[in-house]
């Protein structure tokens, strides 16, 4: 579970600026963008290598998961096999949503459909500027550290929401079991 909430986590991440698209592109006067200024904009944002760097934060989170829920537990060589075979499920998994071709694609469509060519012209010209290459070289250690903090407050969370259901489910239990219904026959 935990890992298939990281998964979306740094898959939106991943595709930030799609999560904050609006209507306004689409109601818009201004012309679309232009398919070749599109692709500037993920070169100079260096699309290609978050998509990169977010399959590899899963994979790392993936085994740090594993890692924490099999801490002090003796793996035979039989087990290892069954948990470097499902890593390679999950790793082939990942490479399939997070692959450039796929990720390029759905660029490509998100922004065309998102953004003018003029905003298109704005977002290269602050990717192309320091401040926005910072963004950019800095972005995928923000998602690890984001992730990082995000599965601490699960730690204390989960405990929590469990002992909710728990209570919930103890009221439920006190109040003892509804009445039939009488059905008008």
């Amino acid at each position: 579970m935990r890992i298939a909430v990281a998964s979306v986590f740094i898959l939106l991440l991943a595709t930030g600026p799609v999560l904050a698209q609006t209507d306004d592109a689409a109601n818009s006067s201004q012309p679309k963008p232009s398919e070749e200024s599109l692709r500037h904009l993920l070169e100079v944002m260096q699309a290609k290598q978050l998509a990169n760097a977010a399959a590899q934060q899963v994979d790392d989170m993936f085994s740090s998961m594993l890692n924490q829920a099999l801490a002090g537990k003796n793996v035979t060589p039989e087990q290892q096999k069954v948990i470097e075979a499902n890593r390679a499920k999950m790793r082939d998994l990942m490479k399939d949503l997070l692959s450039w071709e796929s990720m390029e694609r759905l660029y490509l469509k998100v922004y065309a459909d998102t953004f003018t060519q003029s905003e298109i012209d704005d977002m290269t010209a602050f990717y192309s500027s320091p401040a926005g290459h910072a963004v950019i070289v800095k972005l995928p250690l923000a998602m690890k550290n984001t992730m990082s903090e995000m599965q601490e407050r699960m730690k204390e969370l989960v405990p929590k929401i469990q002992q909710l259901a728990k209570d919930t489910a103890e009221q439920i239990k006190a109040q003892g079991a509804p009445a039939p219904k009488n059905h008008p026959g």
